[in-house]
């Protein structure tokens, strides 16, 4: 039945979607699409700023708004949807960093390219058609209905080894795919970028200017269960350090001499990367942006077995995790306290699945997106 409703309901979006293809492209217009979060994110902050500094009359557009759970919820994300729909009927090219229904379910017009930046440089949890009708994947009949991650021009990647996990995940052609970084990559390497965050940190966390080390925590999602950070904060010596904590749902807490100081949502992950003397995470893909801090790096995989059952990684994650695998904090505490973690190691992974990190990113991938822009609006063919 909700397979038949889907159908019916992209039969209806596609004849309200055939007037508003009416519409003509707008040459240099470009619109950022995301449901990851309602904030726009670092990625595409940086593509505006750098696009807005060649050609001012670039027309951009955000929506940013997260599907959330509740009848109300999706109701209000319908009309949301209805935007997306004009903007992107309308411009030169679309940029995501997630899935869009609009983008994937209805039928494109000639003269838009649509690019998938995707929310992270790789990924090392499976996702996507890797993990259709597994017990932590989407169903494989309703991601056909739902045509999931159909209508991509071209899909980045941080590495040629990379590429065949993103290809995988997206039941894309090689040829869609493209090794290129996130602009993210530049804010990691900038030691500007480093100094201006850890002073906004001191300014709204100031209990934290104690001359002790930040240890960061930033887990993955595990689906139906809850992040054992009773069990984690027993294990911090808070004489020597203090524990920052970013949830995969965006929520930050800080501890200080054991002490729980919450402010909602004031840092992203890429930032807290800045902010970590150790960096702690499980199978988040997070490992691929904290190798280029060259930071120690941890791996608490407290449940690996059921997490390979239940989902998997792309890669081995007992030989090619670039720092110790331990089953609980104690063991990643006296590593830290003796300064012990694989340096070499580290490195390698980097070199492996982040590619051409000399490079600047963010110009890259503008150039690119530019080649796409301007020219004539005899493409508009519905």
């Amino acid at each position: 039945m909700q397979f038949i409703a889907i159908k019916i309901g992209i039969i209806i979006l596609n004849c309200i979607y055939f007037f508003i293809k009416l519409f003509p492209i707008q040459k240099n217009k470009i619109t950022f699409i995301s449901r990851q979060a309602n904030e726009v994110s670092l990625d595409f902050k940086m593509i505006i700023k750098e696009l807005k500094n060649r050609q001012p009359n670039v027309k951009t557009v955000i929506l940013c708004k997260r599907l959330e759970s509740g009848l109300t919820n999706q109701i209000k994300y319908l009309f949301h949807m209805f935007r997306q729909m004009y903007h992107i009927a309308t411009s030169r090219v679309v940029l995501l960093d997630s899935y869009c229904i609009p983008v994937c379910v209805l039928k494109q017009k000639k003269g838009l390219t649509v690019i998938q930046i995707w929310h992270a440089l790789g990924s090392l949890k499976k996702f996507g058609y890797s993990t259709l009708d597994k017990k932590d994947g989407r169903s494989s009949k309703l991601s056909k209905a739902m045509k999931m991650h159909c209508n991509y021009n071209y899909i980045l990647t941080s590495s040629k080894t990379s590429k065949v996990f993103f290809q995988e995940a997206f039941n894309a052609k090689s040829e869609q795919m493209k090794v290129m970084n996130l602009p993210r990559v530049d804010f990691l390497k900038s030691k500007e970028e480093a100094q201006k965050v850890k002073e906004r940190f001191y300014e709204i966390y100031p209990e934290t200017k104690n001359n002790k080390k930040n240890i960061l925590y930033c887990p993955t999602q595990h689906s139906g269960k809850k992040v054992p950070i009773e069990e984690i904060v027993k294990q911090i010596p808070f004489e020597q350090y203090n524990l920052i904590i970013k949830l995969h749902n965006g929520t930050e807490i800080i501890y200080v001499d054991n002490k729980k100081i919450e402010k909602n949502k004031n840092f992203t992950g890429m930032e807290f990367l800045h902010i970590g003397d150790y960096i702690v995470t499980d199978y988040s893909a997070i490992v691929y942006e904290a190798v280029i801090t060259k930071k120690p790096i941890y791996f608490y995989a407290y449940d690996y077995e059921t997490y390979m059952n239940d989902r998997g990684t792309y890669i081995d994650y007992k030989k090619e995790m670039p720092g110790p695998i331990c089953e609980n904090f104690e063991e990643i505490i006296n590593y830290i306290k003796r300064d012990i973690y694989d340096k070499e190691k580290e490195e390698k992974f980097c070199l492996k699945y982040v590619e051409n990190l000399d490079e600047n990113a963010t110009e890259k991938l503008v150039n690119f997106i530019q080649t796409f822009l301007g020219g004539s609006n005899n493409e508009q063919k519905i």
